[in-house]
């Protein structure tokens, strides 16, 4: 069970733009291959705890999890997301990502080490 708290899981749902059961613009089996690169079958009936669409699953997914695996998976989505804002030349929420960054620093037990400068296309 991860340690997520309520506040923790606002700024990610946030971030991941999870409403109307969506995780970023995941389609099935991307989403899939993500959880498959972290030995989680994210598909499977352990994370229906709540529904079946992607969100869903994410959110069964946080509680079950332990810290280091629920850290590992939000490393390579934060890095989607910055990838997706670049390549589609979106505006990238500096200040979100940098708090959803420091969630998954704790969750992995590492100092939050917060980088950047910004970018003229970020906030």
């Amino acid at each position: 069970m991860s340690s997520l708290t309520d506040v923790d899981k606002r700024y990610l749902e946030k971030l991941l733009a999870m409403g109307g059961g969506v995780v970023l613009d995941y389609k099935d089996a991307a989403f899939g291959a993500l959880f498959s690169r972290h030995k989680v079958d994210i598909h499977g009936e352990r994370y229906h705890t709540y529904g079946t669409s992607k969100a869903k699953k994410m959110r069964a997914f946080w509680e079950q999890a332990p810290d280091p695996l629920v850290g590992a998976v939000l490393v390579e989505m934060l890095d989607g997301y910055e990838a997706d804002c670049d390549l589609n030349d979106r505006e990238l929420d500096r200040s979100l990502l940098e708090k959803c960054r420091a969630i998954v620093f704790r969750l992995l037990g590492k100092p939050c080490l917060l980088y950047t400068s910004p970018s003229p296309r970020d906030k």
